[in-house]
């Protein structure tokens, strides 16, 4: 019987631990950027002033947009506006009573969500990480735009009679690794004063 040995190629046997390097050196480069991108988030609060409000983190990058309802749209930079966020106080005493879902359903028509298909209970801290604010996320779509079916998540939370925080997370696919890790390090900053 004869019996073969196998053995690598010499070409083979020291690429490979080149190889290994090479990748682990890629990977550390990567998990760097993550670090260094979420180091170098601005803290931002809005309004700038006032009884209430939101503090986050923005992450290098992404930008604000103002309107004029009291809000904010947080912005990634253009190549990869898969996820935003928006941000708001919604102050209206024809609301004050009501439901939550009557205060969702008005400020969804908004931006076009004509139902809501799920809710659930949600929460955010305040600044100091000591109060939790109770209240309900609403899930549902955006008519399309472009092309593109986006989702929408808002978040309402009572603040006091007539006042309610709203947070949005507006997704749609495509969204990479990079931009849930923004988007993630964005929503896990917010809190509501």
């Amino acid at each position: 019987m004869n019996s073969a040995i196998i053995r690598p190629s010499p070409v083979c046997s020291r690429r490979t631990p080149i190889m290994r390097r090479v990748l682990t050196l890629a990977l550390l480069a990567l998990v760097s950027a993550f670090a260094l991108d979420a180091a170098s988030a601005k803290q931002l609060r809005f309004p700038a002033s006032g009884k209430h409000g939101f503090t986050l983190d923005l992450p290098k990058g992404w930008h604000t947009k103002s309107d004029e309802k009291n809000g904010m749209l947080l912005i990634p930079p253009a190549v990869s506006q898969h996820a935003m966020v928006y941000v708001g106080l919604i102050a209206d005493d024809s609301l004050r009573g009501k439901p939550l879902d009557a205060v969702a359903d008005k400020a969804g028509a908004a931006a076009g969500v004509t139902s809501f298909d799920k809710q659930e209970d949600a929460r955010v801290t305040d600044a100091k990480g000591g109060a939790i604010h109770r209240g309900t996320a609403f899930y549902g779509n955006i008519p399309e735009k472009r092309g593109h079916t986006r989702r929408a998540k808002i978040v309402i939370i009572p603040l006091e009679p007539g006042t309610w925080a709203q947070f949005w997370t507006i997704t749609q696919p495509g969204m990479n690794a990079i931009e849930y890790k923004a988007l993630d390090h964005v929503l896990e900053s917010l809190t509501v004063e």
